[in-house]
């Protein structure tokens, strides 16, 4: 039986209103909800307990639009009406047709918006698609959200299913993200052949350049970390950068390049421990529950960092060359213990 208390934010002025004019009994009767979504592979993982929450609150009713390219590493399972592709530009504050969109998306009257950002695009589909009602962290929808930029983003995403019902508790629908069948049995037979009877650390550093640890220092630590743990073996998720290697251990260290996206989460969910930046593989783990060691400079490990997962984060506002490899092999090494 779900508690009364969800994990939510204090009752604001929105939240009266949109309670007031707009009952919760009511609000599940809306027939064409549409969420739109734009952003980045691991903003993804991030938003995906808000997405099931709307699913399950609009059953074979809610529409999703995305960008391409995701619609079925994260959404397919989803029991919605339909799910969209547009073209957003790449960089944020994310513009598009909303003309364009407006026509595709055709009759709505929910519009709600995950998104964090706010453009003249997403604006304008508010006014081009003219729902009976609007959510969105934006004054141009009718129920506008503040953003709480201490709060997690997984927990910010939440709160837009959570203001239409408050019963949502976000626990509930923060499982693993469900890979294609074929992906689990081939991994793991994988690892069977390279690496028997071994544990595996998965080791994942590449994302924007202020957000990545320094390859030297990574490799002093992967180093040390191997001649104190002859049991455990690197799993290093390349997709762009050269391998890094390490002579002394090349028998004891595993490279993926350019392996698909979700055959690289399978690693990381087969994995005994995680080590990266702040990334989509850092999500996965958190939503895999792997036990891990998030790295973090600019940004914020209370946004961005690990949510459900045994974890520690290693930060240095500084920057990340800043962080020294004997605070990352202790904060290790205190998950293996």
């Amino acid at each position: 039986m779900r508690p009364t208390r969800p994990e939510s934010q204090p009752t604001s002025d929105a939240d009266r209103t949109l309670s007031l004019r707009y009952p919760h009994s009511l609000l599940r009767n809306f027939r064409f909800p549409v969420v739109i979504f734009g952003n980045a592979t691991g903003d993804h993982l991030l938003a995906l307990p808000a997405f099931r929450a709307l699913a399950s609150l609009f059953p074979s009713r809610l529409s999703i639009v995305c960008m391409p390219g995701f619609r079925r590493t994260f959404f397919s399972g989803l029991p919605v009406r339909s799910i969209l592709e547009i073209k957003m530009s790449r960089k944020l504050p994310r513009t598009f047709n909303a003309a364009s969109a407006a026509r595709r998306i055709g009759k709505c009257d929910l519009l709600i918006s995950i998104n964090p950002w706010r453009s003249v695009s997403l604006d304008g589909l508010v006014g081009l698609v003219a729902p009976d009602l609007s959510i969105g962290f934006s004054p141009a929808f009718r129920i506008p959200l503040r953003q709480q930029f201490a709060e997690h983003a997984t927990a910010e995403a939440f709160r837009v299913p959570a203001r239409i019902n408050p019963r949502l508790r976000l626990t509930d629908f923060a499982y693993p993200l469900r890979l294609p069948p074929q992906v689990r049995p081939r991994i793991r037979e994988f690892l069977r052949a390279v690496a028997p009877g071994k544990r595996i650390l998965t080791v994942h550093n590449e994302t924007k350049s202020n957000k990545v640890w320094p390859r030297n220092r990574m490799r002093r630590l992967l180093r040390a970390f191997l001649e104190r743990h002859p049991d455990f073996v690197v799993f290093i998720l390349n997709f762009k950068k050269p391998n890094l290697r390490l002579p002394d251990f090349k028998d004891r260290i595993i490279h993926s390049r350019r392996l698909p996206l979700l055959y690289a989460f399978g690693v990381v969910r087969e994995c005994d421990l995680f080590l990266g930046a702040d990334s989509s593989m850092l999500h996965a783990a958190d939503m895999f529950r792997v036990p891990g060691v998030g790295l973090f400079g600019p940004t914020d490990p209370r946004r961005y960092g690990f949510r459900f997962a045994h974890h520690r984060h290693v930060r240095n506002r500084r920057g990340m060359r800043y962080i020294r490899e004997s605070a990352v092999l202790a904060a290790l090494e205190s998950l293996l213990r």
